[in-house]
């Protein structure tokens, strides 16, 4: 009997484990099974096209929010097609509803329902002995009988026993994943009961044994996978488990990335001070917070103490050693834009590298899906994204997810990290201070004389208005409507900054886009124009005299004009922002700015050779 594994990923760099679990357990039980795996960016016909090319008697799917509807059009014309051809589906967007799936599809035979190692290999070998699998009820099976009727199983089941699971990957894997996401996991199931998410519906966790761990996590190693992306729902829940883990993942002589989902609550000052001192890009955390008010965290069961948090996690961050990934999740029980915008000011403060905004989804079997009296509105079809609830229109959802695009593009990016970091400092400064103008207030940070005028009052500016701000300047320009290259992104940013007189957050940017780009992206309208050898050539007697260049760029020699131009790029700057970035003795005269594009020396004032 051939049997082919597959499922739709959403991306290409993307791979499926649970896949790999299945042959793993089905080989190591005298089972064989292939793996195909598509995208949901591939056309139907060429998918259908693929699998009819192939001799298959069982078909079998993973099914996600991201692909179920695409999976379902691909089972539907396979049977139509290729009726001979067995088909199962399996994974959480089906596990809760195996009716319901059954009954719309009328081209699926069986679902899976929970976790499929066990089930899939025992339905295989009920097919393989000429049994339906249903007449003799095999937990987790649910399918469609002979005679038209839903008969097998209705219940979700678990793997009791995680070691009784092989290691999913073998050599050959190596090859295809090479430029793929390798998934791993050390643990299955949540201690926590987030009414939001499918993976604490029994607030049991079961562990894969420790010392099996530590033999993979070497495999990979040895493998050089650049990274490892951990699925466990949260890795830190038992401290005989992951803290030998994390200090395996620090000592490691390799450049392998660890990823790891962690819940703040449960960090203490061992996992702060690990994070502080584990070599940079080793380790990087996912956090989710979704929420810092109280009796939002309060109706979806969850407990946030966000003192306790930024305790944990703002030394993490400032040691800058551990990539720090936050999250929010719009479309919360009495979480309007307002309330949501004190989150994201909440978790803003930090300064994460990435702060990713998601939206509620109303997952098929979680609690939330259930709560009728926050008026849910959401889409029908998956992923099921909330549209609006009791206390938040579709206006605002709207605008917020134009919102969660402009942030998105621009400050997860990572690529305006220095421009970003100058404007977070600045509101967060200007938000925690109270600003009053009156007629005898002083400047130049001097406590003002108290005569108050309350029509002079400055409102505080925080993160959250002003990305809104910026989000109001995008839609008002259309962008929203437009695919928009590199350089016409950076110059609304550029356009923007100006516009709310912020001379030194251009000039950041221009600094930004130098260095993440290479120097490869220029334009006349941020202030960028092509470098000429012309241009350079105003500063020659510096770049020809390699024994005073060489006390800014070590081990500098004066090749050719081309080599230079290349990697270093002369600009004029505000004192201002050379002091944002670092730059020692700035004058306070007019002076040219060195960036090297490579970022292997530090920005530079040039000196003026004639004059010293």
């Amino acid at each position: 009997m051939n049997v082919v594994l597959s499922t739709l990923n959403s991306k290409f760099i993307h791979s499926s484990l649970a896949l790999r679990y299945l042959k793993a357990y089905g080989q190591a039980h005298g089972q064989a099974y292939d793996i195909v795996e598509y995208t949901i960016n591939m056309p139907v016909l060429h998918i259908l096209s693929d699998i009819t090319e192939r001799n298959i008697d069982v078909l079998g799917f993973a099914c996600y929010i991201w692909n179920i509807e695409m999976t379902l059009h691909v089972v539907d014309m396979v049977k139509a097609v290729r009726p001979d051809i067995k088909i199962i589906l399996g994974g959480p967007e089906v596990s809760f509803t195996a009716d319901e799936i059954l009954h719309r599809c009328h081209a699926v035979d069986y679902v899976v329902q929970g976790e499929g190692e066990e089930a899939f290999y025992q339905l295989i070998s009920a097919l393989q002995n000429g049994k339906d699998g249903l007449e003799e009820e095999i937990p987790g099976v649910r399918g469609r009988h002979i005679s038209g009727e839903l008969m097998g199983s209705t219940e979700a089941v678990e793997v009791k026993d995680l070691s009784t699971i092989p290691f999913p990957y073998v050599e050959e894997d190596m090859e295809d994943l090479e430029h793929k996401i390798i998934y791993y996991e050390s643990s299955r199931g949540c201690p926590f009961s987030c009414q939001y998410c499918l993976s604490g519906n029994k607030n049991t966790v079961r562990f894969f044994p420790q010392e099996r761990t530590f033999k993979e996590l070497q495999w990979f190693i040895d493998h050089k996978v650049k990274q490892v992306k951990f699925v466990d729902r949260t890795f830190n829940c038992a401290p005989h488990h992951h803290r030998p883990m994390m200090e395996f993942m620090r000592d490691a002589d390799t450049e392998t990335n660890f990823h790891l989902e962690m819940e703040p609550e449960l960090m203490t000052e061992w996992e702060t001070n690990i994070l502080c001192e584990t070599p940079p890009g080793r380790i990087q955390i996912e956090v989710g917070v979704q929420s810092t008010h109280k009796k939002t965290l309060d109706a979806i069961n969850r407990y946030n103490d966000w003192p306790y948090i930024q305790k944990a996690i703002r030394p993490i961050i400032e040691a800058g050693r551990t990539h720090v990934h936050m999250d929010l999740i719009v479309g919360l029980p009495y979480e309007n834009k307002a309330r949501f915008g004190l989150s994201f000011n909440d978790l803003f403060s930090l300064q994460p590298h990435a702060l990713q905004i998601g939206f509620l989804k109303l997952l098929k079997g979680s609690g939330v899906r259930r709560m009728t009296e926050y008026q849910y509105i959401s889409d029908p079809l998956a992923p099921y994204e909330v549209l609006s609830t009791h206390v938040l229109p579709y206006k605002d959802v709207r605008f917020l997810k134009h919102f969660e695009d402009v942030f998105e593009r621009f400050y997860n990016s990572e690529r305006f990290r220095t421009v970003f970091g100058y404007i977070g400092s600045k509101l967060i400064k200007e938000h925690t201070d109270t600003s009053i103008i009156g007629e005898d207030t002083v400047t130049n940070h001097v406590p003002p004389i108290k005569k108050y005028d309350p029509t002079k009052v400055e409102p505080k500016k925080d993160a959250f208005s002003y990305f809104c701000e910026m989000t109001q300047a995008w839609l008002d320009a259309g962008n929203h409507k437009v695919n928009l290259k590199d350089i016409d992104q950076i110059e609304f940013l550029y356009n923007f900054f100006l516009s709310k007189g912020d001379k030194v957050a251009a000039e950041l940017l221009q600094y930004d886009t130098l260095v993440s780009y290479r120097g490869k992206v220029r334009s006349e309208a941020v202030g960028l124009p092509k470098q000429t050898k012309e241009f350079l050539q105003e500063g020659e007697a510096f770049w020809r005299n390699e024994e005073i260049a060489s006390q800014y760029i070590p081990n500098y020699t004066f090749k050719e004009w081309r080599k230079i131009r290349q990697q270093y790029v002369e600009m004029p700057m505000s004192k201002d922002t050379a002091y944002v970035l670092g730059i020692d003795n700035v004058p306070s005269t007019p002076f040219t700015v060195v960036i090297d594009v490579n970022k292997e020396v530090k920005p530079f004032i040039r000196p003026d050779i004639e004059a010293c």
